[in-house]
Order: structure tokens, then C-alpha cells, then sequence
């Protein structure tokens, strides 16, 4: 498994740089009528399809299970970045317009750019999960029984981290509220939506009992919240200046706030199993 790994690092590679340039030439050749609204989303595709890149680079140097084990936080940082990365384009790309027609959405060019990063973000997962099987192939589960105990109250940490950086992003939302023009009252109640679901995560992670609890929370929906107020995210941003830009940015932060958790939660649980299935 793992020389079949490495071997695949550098078709890899030269895949993720075929599908940035993919998005890059996209955006270059699109005439739409929100040219800024598509530099950025072929921005953060581009740098989305070169997590993969990266993977595959450093899957070169995963020689047998002891580096894969030495390297496997980089696949996981790589995968986190690109499910971060992935809002922002999301938000991005349905708010570019075609010309003439404000307010309806240029589906030709956002399906374009849509497709490679698709592609390219179930490559930085698939390889994250890869080195995963390779570790536990060889060096059995990453959170043994005996040591799942001394984990407990790392989560409860994280759980209590997790309010904190949740309602100091869901105050300042409100604030932002109250000085913002009232007809984004109701697109700010989606930013406070999702500013606050960090808190409720935190809130059922500060009372979990042990590692096997942790496992079977449906961790993945809290990123149902912040994935439905993309449209909120996306109008505010494209139309509401310095504010709009304020507001899409502690979007942004609850949300990679509640990638790093999950991914964080997977470390101390040391499982790839599906959240809402209980753990036997």
C-alpha cells in the first residue's frame, strides 16, 4: 500500500496543477458582469486545487509506514485547508452574474470552475485518508483503548475553546448588526446562525464521557450551517463594502473554527468511521 502511494503522489501533483490551471483559464476566457466576484472565486479555487499539489509532493517522501505516520499531520492540515478554502469559492462562485443580467447566476462558467475543485478537494481527501489506513495498517488503531481515557479532557478543552471563539464571533455579528442598514438585518441573522453553531458544538463536546461518546457525535452536520448561509455570505460580501467584507470574514472564521474542530476531534478519537454511527 504504501509503495502504491508513493507511486501515485506524482500523478497527483500533476493533476492538481492541471486543475488550477483548468480554473485559472476558466476565469480568463468568462465574460461575466461581476468580473471582481470572478477573480476571487478563481482565487480560491486555484489555491484550493493546489492542496492536492502539495499532497502529492509530499507523498514522494512517504518511503513505508514510519514516514507515513511522521507525515500524516501534513495530509491533515492539507485536507483542512482545502474544506476551508472550499466556502469561500463556494460563496463566491454563485454570485458571479452574467453580463446584462443582474441577480441571476452565470451557471455555464460557475460549473466550469466548479468541477476541478471538486475534483481536487476528494483528492486532498483521499489522500488524507490513505495515509490514515497506511498508519493503522501497521501500527494499529491511533487511539488505543488504554490511552482513549487520558483524552477526555482534551475534548472538554476543546469544547470550552470552542464557546469562547463562538461568542466572541456571534457578539461581534450583533454589533455589526447594529450599525449595518436594516435591510441586511435578516442576511445577518444567518452570520449570527452560524457564528453560534461553534457554541452549541462546544456546548456537547464539554459533556461527552469518554472517547467512544465523542465518536458518535454527528460532528459533519454542524458544517450543514455555514454551507446553507452561503447565500448570506455571498450578498453581503459582493454588495455591502467595508461591512459586507466584516461580515464575510466572521462567516469565514466560525467556519474554519468548525473544520479545525472536527479534524481536531478526529486526531483525539484517532477514527475515520462515519460520525453518526455508533462506534462498536
Amino acid at each position: 500500500m504504501t509503495e502504491e502511494f508513493r507511486k501515485r503522489g506524482p500523478w497527483q501533483a500533476v493533476a492538481g496543477v492541471v486543475l488550477a490551471a483548468w480554473v485559472v483559464l476558466t476565469a480568463a476566457v468568462a465574460e461575466t458582469g461581476t468580473p471582481q466576484v470572478l477573480v476571487a472565486t478563481a482565487a480560491t479555487g486555484a489555491m484550493l486545487c493546489l492542496c492536492p499539489v502539495a499532497g502529492g509532493l509530499v507523498a514522494r517522501r512517504v518511503t513505508g509506514a514510519v514516514p507515513a505516520a511522521r507525515l500524516r499531520h501534513v495530509f491533515v492540515v492539507l485536507e483542512g485547508a482545502a474544506l476551508a478554502l472550499l466556502f469561500p469559492f463556494y460563496w463566491f462562485a454563485f454570485s458571479v452574474e452574467p453580463v446584462g443580467r443582474p441577480g441571476a447566476l452565470a451557471v455555464g462558467v460557475v460549473v466550469s470552475l466548479v468541477v476541478p475543485v471538486v475534483v481536487a478537494l476528494v483528492l486532498a481527501l483521499r489522500t488524507s485518508l490513505l495515509v490514515h489506513r497506511i498508519v493503522v495498517a501497521e501500527f494499529g488503531p491511533l487511539v488505543p483503548d488504554a490511552a482513549a481515557p487520558a483524552l477526555v479532557p482534551r475534548i472538554r478543552v476543546l469544547g470550552t475553546l470552542l464557546v469562547v471563539a463562538g461568542s466572541v464571533l456571534s457578539v461581534s455579528v450583533v454589533v455589526l448588526a447594529f450599525t449595518s442598514p436594516s435591510r441586511w438585518l435578516l442576511l445577518e441573522a444567518f452570520g449570527l446562525v452560524v457564528t453560534l453553531t461553534p457554541v452549541v458544538l462546544g456546548l456537547s463536546l464539554t459533556r461527552v464521557d469518554d472517547v467512544r461518546s465523542a465518536r458518535r457525535r454527528n460532528i459533519g452536520a454542524y458544517i450543514v450551517v455555514p454551507t446553507a448561509a452561503g447565500y448570506a455570505a455571498a450578498e453581503l460580501v459582493s454588495a455591502g463594502g467595508a461591512a459586507g467584507m466584516l461580515f464575510g470574514a466572521l462567516v469565514l472564521a466560525a467556519t474554519v473554527l468548525l473544520i479545525g474542530a472536527i479534524l481536531v476531534l478526529r486526531e483525539f478519537t484517532g477514527s475515520w468511521e462515519r460520525p453518526w454511527r455508533v462506534s462498536r
